[in-house]
């Protein structure tokens, strides 16, 4: 059986790179510094066994230590070829709760090789620290020399919103398990992208973790994801090359913007259908009288329309104005608004009131009426010389 203290001792150790792309920058970002143990027959130890039984002995900080340097001596190769280049390296993140200013500073090896401090990114789990006050020292402490601060495997476990005012990152990592197969979920897409917006507004940049599939890669570069890190990118190599990052960023590009094609097309389809169901509309209703029996007149000529669940008319000051036309059934506590209430807060509302082109179609959203992913078509119609928006839910 290996022994940890024996593979440290004889530094039986090698550090691999995973390459890091930019694809808005179209750039060769960085590499991340993943080491992986040798064995006495030559074999690859894997980085979870080394871990553990680092801390079994109590040999952590020996091994995160020693993982550092050596991920700063094989960097340098590569840092003279392109200065630009950032070097990702793991930090025992459960160290901090014992940090001590320059305690676990790279011993002068950065300065010694001419590397500067803001070529390099210290990823930590915020998670697995316990000391908010020694997170934020060690946060405030490294940022101030230069350095920059990443979230690693941000969107699981214990991740806490709230430690990001303290950590301040400059790069969030976002977990691979929201990023495996998210061009076919929907939950995990409305996460990545609400991430990657809360990213941008306070500063940090949003990294993909776990692509493994182009369509993978695409739809996260939709969502607002600027750097990607995986296995279809490139597999951990003691020789990281990333000749033809070029053309894998440009099938990226051409993956997204084929799916924004597509989504552009669905989205003037309904549009077209909205249109048509408006001009039935009033040639049906031409008084505000009609509306007490606009169920009986209306929903006949929508029983083809299976993707529509309701329509409800709102005038100029918000408030509805009859009752809601619901074609579907709600859920649970889900019930359609009723004649009089305000719609002012509303996105079809605002939006359609302020348009030039008198229409909006709105993103997706939870229906209050019935508990069902929709969105909106809101139209500006006028009946009897008065201004009112016409709503058409869609069912997404």
């Amino acid at each position: 059986m290996e022994r940890i203290q024996e593979i440290l001792a004889d530094k039986r150790l090698v550090i691999h790179f995973q390459p890091i792309l930019s694809v808005r920058g179209r750039t060769f970002f960085g590499v991340e510094a993943l080491v992986r143990g040798i064995a006495s027959d030559d074999t690859i130890l894997p980085p979870s066994w080394l871990f553990q039984e680092a801390t079994k002995a109590g040999l952590n900080v020996e091994l995160d230590r020693l993982a550092r340097h050596l991920a700063i001596e094989a960097f340098f190769p590569l840092w003279q070829q392109n200065k630009r280049l950032l070097l990702f390296v793991n930090f025992e993140s459960k160290l901090i709760d014992s940090f001590e200013p320059g305690r676990y500073l790279f011993d002068g090896l950065l300065s010694h090789y001419g590397i500067p401090f803001s070529n390099i990114v210290l990823e930590i789990k915020e998670d697995e620290v316990n000391d908010t006050e020694r997170l934020q020292e060690f946060c405030t402490h490294y940022r101030n020399l230069g350095f920059n601060i990443a979230l690693d495997d941000f969107g699981i476990g214990s991740s806490s919103f709230d430690r990001l005012g303290v950590v301040r990152p400059d790069i969030i990592k976002i977990d691979r398990s929201l990023v495996t197969d998210i061009d076919t979920h929907y939950i995990h897409q409305e996460i990545v992208r609400a991430i990657c917006r809360m990213s941008t507004n306070i500063g940090a940049i949003a990294l993909a973790e776990g692509i493994e599939r182009l369509e993978e890669a695409g739809y996260a570069q939709h969502l607002g994801v600027t750097l990607i890190q995986g296995f279809w990118t490139s597999r951990p190599t003691v020789h990281p090359v990333c000749d033809n990052f070029k053309d894998k960023i440009d099938r990226i590009k051409s993956h997204s913007d084929a799916l924004q094609s597509e989504l552009h097309t669905h989205d003037e389809g309904l549009r077209h259908q909205a249109e048509s169901v408006c001009t039935r509309f009033r040639e049906q209703i031409t008084s505000l009288d009609d509306l007490v029996s606009w169920e009986k007149l209306i929903k006949p000529m929508l029983e083809n329309e299976s993707n529509i669940e309701a329509l409800y008319l709102i005038n100029s000051s918000a408030r509805q104005v009859g009752p809601t036309l619901l074609l579907r059934k709600t859920r649970s506590f889900f019930e359609p608004m009723r004649e009089g209430c305000d719609h002012s807060r509303k996105e079809y509302y605002s939006r359609t009131i302020d348009s030039m082109n008198s229409f909006h179609l709105t993103g997706n959203y939870v229906s209050l009426a019935t508990g069902n992913l929709c969105c909106t078509y809101a139209r500006k119609i006028e009946m009897e010389e008065n201004p009112y928006i016409l709503c058409i839910d869609f069912i997404r």
